[in-house]
């Protein structure tokens, strides 16, 4: 468990070095900052989206809660980390949009310790779920699968 906050805390100490080291959109042009800007706001509404569907299930360390139940419907139906997904559109978004290389090196950290967050989820809710199996090879980390031809 103790590893588990501390990836938290890392996750968190990174989201500030995100946001504290944008250079607020100095030269970019607008079209890029309101890109950033619609990256960011699909990250929170997919981030809210994400929370509401998981419910009590919701918990920002990687191991689950007890007695939770797997869930595949909503967002993550598509993708299996999607509120994952939604912090890297953020800090892509805050990045892209104000721009500065510690948001752009913060973004690429935050990127990895959540693939490596996905992949101590995976293998709990796997220890937990049976069918955690067949939802993995159909369903992707943070994007959607594209189907096989």
């Amino acid at each position: 468990m103790n590893r588990d906050r501390t990836l938290v805390a890392v996750q968190f100490a990174l989201l500030t070095v995100i946001l504290a080291g944008g250079r607020r959109g100095r030269g970019r042009p607008r079209s890029v900052q309101a890109a950033g800007a619609a990256l960011t706001l699909g990250g929170l509404i997919l981030a809210a989206w994400s929370g509401r569907t998981l419910g009590r299930n919701l918990t920002p360390l990687p191991t689950p809660i007890e007695r939770g139940t797997l869930v595949q419907r909503g967002p993550y139906r598509c993708v299996r980390h999607p509120i994952y997904t939604a912090l890297l559109l953020l800090a892509g978004g805050w990045t892209v949009a104000r721009g500065g290389r510690v948001s752009v090196v913060g973004t690429l950290l935050l990127a990895a310790l959540l693939r490596h967050k996905a992949g101590i989820e995976d293998a709990a809710l796997a220890e937990l779920h049976p069918d955690h199996a067949a939802y993995r090879a159909r369903t992707g980390a943070f994007l959607p699968r594209l189907p096989a031809r």
